[in-house]
Protein backbone atom coordinates (compact mmCIF):
# COMPACT_ATOMS: atom_id res chain seq x y z
CA UNK A 1 0.00 0.00 0.00
CA UNK A 2 2.63 2.46 0.75
CA UNK A 3 4.44 1.76 -2.57
CA UNK A 4 1.05 2.24 -4.25
CA UNK A 5 0.43 5.89 -2.41
CA UNK A 6 3.93 6.65 -3.28
CA UNK A 7 4.22 6.22 -6.86
CA UNK A 8 0.80 8.38 -7.23
CA UNK A 9 2.26 11.08 -5.06
CA UNK A 10 5.28 11.42 -6.82
CA UNK A 11 3.78 11.63 -10.19
CA UNK A 12 1.25 14.44 -8.89
CA UNK A 13 3.81 16.12 -7.55
CA UNK A 14 6.61 15.50 -10.19
CA UNK A 15 4.05 16.31 -13.12
CA UNK A 16 1.71 18.62 -11.24
CA UNK A 17 -1.23 16.63 -13.51
CA UNK A 18 -1.36 15.60 -17.25
CA UNK A 19 -2.29 17.41 -20.54
CA UNK A 20 -1.67 20.76 -21.17
CA UNK A 21 -2.45 21.82 -17.13
CA UNK A 22 0.12 19.39 -16.59
CA UNK A 23 2.80 20.85 -18.68
CA UNK A 24 2.44 24.39 -16.91
CA UNK A 25 2.13 23.08 -14.21
CA UNK A 26 5.75 21.11 -14.07
CA UNK A 27 8.02 23.31 -11.74
CA UNK A 28 9.80 23.12 -8.65
CA UNK A 29 8.88 24.34 -5.56
CA UNK A 30 7.01 24.00 -2.13
CA UNK A 31 4.24 21.50 -2.08
CA UNK A 32 1.69 21.72 1.09
CA UNK A 33 0.24 17.98 1.57
CA UNK A 34 -3.36 17.90 3.91
CA UNK A 35 -4.17 14.40 4.60
CA UNK A 36 -8.11 14.86 6.10
CA UNK A 37 -8.72 11.91 8.75
CA UNK A 38 -4.62 11.90 9.43
CA UNK A 39 -4.99 10.28 12.97
CA UNK A 40 -7.42 7.56 11.33
CA UNK A 41 -6.77 3.66 11.21
CA UNK A 42 -5.82 3.68 6.97
CA UNK A 43 -3.60 6.93 8.14
CA UNK A 44 -1.70 5.18 11.28
CA UNK A 45 -1.04 1.93 9.37
CA UNK A 46 -0.19 3.25 5.14
CA UNK A 47 -0.80 6.65 4.29
CA UNK A 48 1.86 8.34 6.66
CA UNK A 49 4.30 5.84 5.51
CA UNK A 50 3.67 6.58 2.03
CA UNK A 51 3.97 10.12 2.23
CA UNK A 52 7.01 9.75 4.24
CA UNK A 53 8.47 7.45 1.13
CA UNK A 54 7.78 10.05 -0.55
CA UNK A 55 9.58 12.91 0.89
CA UNK A 56 12.61 10.39 1.16
CA UNK A 57 12.46 9.99 -2.55
CA UNK A 58 12.12 13.63 -3.39
CA UNK A 59 13.85 15.28 -0.70
CA UNK A 60 16.54 15.93 -3.37
CA UNK A 61 14.56 16.35 -6.14
CA UNK A 62 14.41 20.00 -5.43
CA UNK A 63 10.84 20.36 -3.71
CA UNK A 64 10.25 21.36 -0.37
CA UNK A 65 7.32 19.82 1.88
CA UNK A 66 5.02 20.37 4.64
CA UNK A 67 2.93 17.67 5.67
CA UNK A 68 -0.56 18.07 7.39
CA UNK A 69 -2.85 16.05 9.59
CA UNK A 70 -6.12 17.63 9.71
CA UNK A 71 -9.08 16.05 11.45
CA UNK A 72 -11.86 16.94 13.85
CA UNK A 73 -10.32 16.39 17.66
CA UNK A 74 -8.81 19.36 18.46
CA UNK A 75 -5.22 20.27 18.37
CA UNK A 76 -4.15 19.10 22.05
CA UNK A 77 -6.06 16.16 21.86
CA UNK A 78 -4.75 14.54 18.73
CA UNK A 79 -1.18 16.10 18.11
CA UNK A 80 0.30 13.26 20.47
CA UNK A 81 -1.58 10.79 18.60
CA UNK A 82 -0.28 12.00 15.29
CA UNK A 83 3.47 11.97 16.85
CA UNK A 84 3.35 8.32 17.50
CA UNK A 85 2.38 7.68 14.21
CA UNK A 86 5.26 9.45 12.42
CA UNK A 87 7.49 7.94 15.31
CA UNK A 88 6.58 4.52 13.60
CA UNK A 89 7.83 5.19 10.06
CA UNK A 90 10.04 3.21 8.40
CA UNK A 91 12.66 3.73 5.54
CA UNK A 92 13.41 1.01 2.70
CA UNK A 93 16.48 -1.24 3.09
CA UNK A 94 18.91 0.77 0.88
CA UNK A 95 18.76 3.55 3.26
CA UNK A 96 21.37 3.81 6.07
CA UNK A 97 20.80 4.01 9.88
CA UNK A 98 22.23 7.05 10.02
CA UNK A 99 20.18 8.82 6.95
CA UNK A 100 16.95 7.15 8.32
CA UNK A 101 17.20 8.98 11.52
CA UNK A 102 17.91 12.17 9.48
CA UNK A 103 15.48 12.06 7.25
CA UNK A 104 12.95 10.98 10.02
CA UNK A 105 13.82 13.93 12.45
CA UNK A 106 13.06 16.51 9.34
CA UNK A 107 10.02 14.30 8.00
CA UNK A 108 8.65 14.86 11.77
CA UNK A 109 9.43 18.91 11.64
CA UNK A 110 7.97 19.18 8.75
CA UNK A 111 4.47 17.89 10.13
CA UNK A 112 2.12 19.25 11.89
CA UNK A 113 -1.82 18.18 13.03
CA UNK A 114 -4.70 21.05 12.10
CA UNK A 115 -7.88 21.16 13.56
CA UNK A 116 -10.42 20.98 10.13
CA UNK A 117 -14.04 21.37 11.16
CA UNK A 118 -15.49 24.54 10.14
CA UNK A 119 -15.17 26.72 7.62
CA UNK A 120 -12.75 28.89 9.61
CA UNK A 121 -9.85 26.19 9.99
CA UNK A 122 -9.54 25.62 6.34
CA UNK A 123 -9.53 29.44 6.51
CA UNK A 124 -6.59 29.62 8.64
CA UNK A 125 -4.91 26.65 6.67
CA UNK A 126 -4.53 28.52 3.92
CA UNK A 127 -2.94 31.47 6.31
CA UNK A 128 -0.46 29.72 7.20
CA UNK A 129 0.58 28.02 4.21
CA UNK A 130 0.98 31.44 2.83
CA UNK A 131 2.64 33.03 5.61
CA UNK A 132 5.23 29.93 5.63
CA UNK A 133 5.94 30.40 1.65
CA UNK A 134 6.73 34.16 2.56
CA UNK A 135 8.42 33.69 5.58
CA UNK A 136 10.82 31.21 3.99
CA UNK A 137 10.97 33.03 0.76
CA UNK A 138 9.35 29.66 -0.82
CA UNK A 139 7.43 29.52 -4.96
CA UNK A 140 4.46 27.26 -4.30
CA UNK A 141 4.27 24.46 -6.36
CA UNK A 142 1.18 22.97 -5.62
CA UNK A 143 -1.09 21.30 -3.06
CA UNK A 144 -2.45 18.34 -2.60
CA UNK A 145 -5.33 16.93 -0.30
CA UNK A 146 -5.71 13.47 0.61
CA UNK A 147 -9.40 12.70 1.46
CA UNK A 148 -9.24 9.54 3.99
CA UNK A 149 -12.61 10.25 5.58
CA UNK A 150 -16.18 9.05 4.40
CA UNK A 151 -17.30 9.76 1.26
CA UNK A 152 -20.39 11.22 2.15
CA UNK A 153 -17.89 14.35 3.54
CA UNK A 154 -16.28 15.20 0.30
CA UNK A 155 -19.00 17.26 -0.64
CA UNK A 156 -18.68 19.70 2.13
CA UNK A 157 -14.85 19.58 2.34
CA UNK A 158 -14.01 20.13 -1.78
CA UNK A 159 -16.22 22.77 -1.03
CA UNK A 160 -14.51 24.45 1.49
CA UNK A 161 -11.16 23.81 -0.13
CA UNK A 162 -12.51 25.30 -3.40
CA UNK A 163 -13.36 28.44 -1.26
CA UNK A 164 -10.34 28.87 1.18
CA UNK A 165 -7.41 26.78 0.24
CA UNK A 166 -7.01 27.12 -2.91
CA UNK A 167 -3.28 27.83 -4.01
CA UNK A 168 -2.56 31.34 -6.25
CA UNK A 169 -2.54 31.32 -10.01
CA UNK A 170 0.04 28.86 -11.74
CA UNK A 171 -0.29 26.62 -8.52
CA UNK A 172 -1.44 23.21 -9.14
CA UNK A 173 -4.36 21.48 -6.67
CA UNK A 174 -4.64 17.41 -6.33
CA UNK A 175 -7.37 15.77 -4.26
CA UNK A 176 -7.49 12.84 -3.50
CA UNK A 177 -10.80 10.58 -2.67
CA UNK A 178 -9.52 7.03 -1.61
CA UNK A 179 -12.70 5.25 -0.57
CA UNK A 180 -15.10 3.70 -2.76
CA UNK A 181 -16.83 6.52 -4.49
CA UNK A 182 -20.25 5.92 -4.03
CA UNK A 183 -22.54 2.88 -2.88
CA UNK A 184 -24.27 2.28 -6.65
CA UNK A 185 -24.23 4.43 -10.15
CA UNK A 186 -26.66 6.91 -8.75
CA UNK A 187 -25.10 8.11 -5.79
CA UNK A 188 -22.03 8.06 -7.54
CA UNK A 189 -23.33 10.13 -10.02
CA UNK A 190 -25.02 12.17 -7.41
CA UNK A 191 -21.48 12.79 -5.49
CA UNK A 192 -19.81 13.79 -8.97
CA UNK A 193 -22.11 16.21 -9.84
CA UNK A 194 -21.70 17.90 -6.38
CA UNK A 195 -17.45 17.64 -6.15
CA UNK A 196 -18.20 19.00 -9.90
CA UNK A 197 -19.80 22.02 -8.35
CA UNK A 198 -16.18 22.97 -6.35
CA UNK A 199 -13.52 21.23 -8.05
CA UNK A 200 -12.07 20.47 -11.73
CA UNK A 201 -12.47 17.18 -12.95
CA UNK A 202 -8.17 17.34 -13.71
CA UNK A 203 -8.00 18.15 -10.06
CA UNK A 204 -9.45 14.88 -8.93
CA UNK A 205 -8.18 11.84 -8.35
CA UNK A 206 -10.42 8.50 -7.35
CA UNK A 207 -8.60 5.62 -6.01
CA UNK A 208 -9.37 2.82 -3.49
CA UNK A 209 -7.08 2.31 -1.54
CA UNK A 210 -8.12 -1.85 -1.36
CA UNK A 211 -6.68 -1.65 -4.62
CA UNK A 212 -3.54 -1.65 -3.49
CA UNK A 213 -3.35 -4.71 -1.22
CA UNK A 214 -0.82 -7.14 -2.42
CA UNK A 215 -3.08 -10.31 -3.28
CA UNK A 216 -4.98 -7.68 -5.49
CA UNK A 217 -2.39 -6.30 -7.46
CA UNK A 218 -1.05 -9.76 -8.19
CA UNK A 219 -3.95 -11.22 -10.22
CA UNK A 220 -3.22 -9.39 -13.66
CA UNK A 221 0.69 -10.61 -13.38
CA UNK A 222 -0.18 -13.86 -12.14
CA UNK A 223 -2.79 -14.11 -15.68
CA UNK A 224 0.11 -12.41 -17.33
CA UNK A 225 3.05 -14.95 -16.20
CA UNK A 226 0.61 -18.00 -16.92
CA UNK A 227 -1.74 -16.45 -20.30
CA UNK A 228 -0.53 -19.90 -22.03
CA UNK A 229 -3.01 -21.73 -19.43
CA UNK A 230 -5.16 -19.23 -18.01
CA UNK A 231 -5.82 -17.12 -21.32
CA UNK A 232 -8.18 -19.01 -22.54
CA UNK A 233 -10.60 -19.19 -19.98
CA UNK A 234 -9.33 -15.83 -17.48
CA UNK A 235 -11.47 -13.52 -20.23
CA UNK A 236 -14.62 -11.56 -20.20
CA UNK A 237 -16.57 -14.78 -21.99
CA UNK A 238 -16.06 -16.85 -19.04
CA UNK A 239 -15.62 -14.77 -16.13
CA UNK A 240 -18.74 -12.94 -14.88
CA UNK A 241 -17.30 -11.01 -12.06
CA UNK A 242 -14.53 -11.09 -9.68
CA UNK A 243 -15.39 -11.01 -5.75
CA UNK A 244 -12.53 -10.32 -3.08
CA UNK A 245 -13.91 -11.02 0.26
CA UNK A 246 -11.27 -9.75 2.90
CA UNK A 247 -12.43 -10.01 6.71
CA UNK A 248 -11.37 -7.10 8.93
CA UNK A 249 -10.81 -7.07 12.94
CA UNK A 250 -12.51 -3.80 12.99
CA UNK A 251 -16.08 -3.05 13.31
CA UNK A 252 -17.75 -0.07 12.03
CA UNK A 253 -19.10 1.61 15.21
CA UNK A 254 -17.80 4.82 14.47
CA UNK A 255 -19.04 5.20 10.58
CA UNK A 256 -22.53 7.16 10.49
CA UNK A 257 -23.42 5.66 7.28
CA UNK A 258 -24.29 2.62 9.05
CA UNK A 259 -25.56 3.02 12.48
CA UNK A 260 -25.27 -0.86 14.10
CA UNK A 261 -29.05 -1.54 13.77
CA UNK A 262 -28.96 -0.66 10.20
CA UNK A 263 -26.04 -2.73 9.60
CA UNK A 264 -27.19 -5.97 11.34
CA UNK A 265 -30.51 -5.26 9.18
CA UNK A 266 -28.42 -5.18 5.92
CA UNK A 267 -26.36 -8.14 6.97
CA UNK A 268 -29.47 -10.17 7.36
CA UNK A 269 -31.49 -9.58 4.26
Amino acid sequence: MSLTVSLLLVALCANGGYGEEGKEAQRTGHVSVVIVGGTGDLARKYLWQGFFQLYVDQVSGGNTFSFYGGGLSPSEKATPILFEILKAVTCSKDVSQERCAILKDQFLRLSQYRQLKALEDYQELAKHIEQQLQQEGMTEAGRLFYLSVPAFTYAGIAEKINSSCRPADGSWLRVVLEKPFGHDYRSAQVLATELLGALKDEEMYRIDHYLGKQVVSKILPFRMENRKLLGPIWNRHHIERIEIVLKETLDVKGDQRFPLPCLKKKMTQ
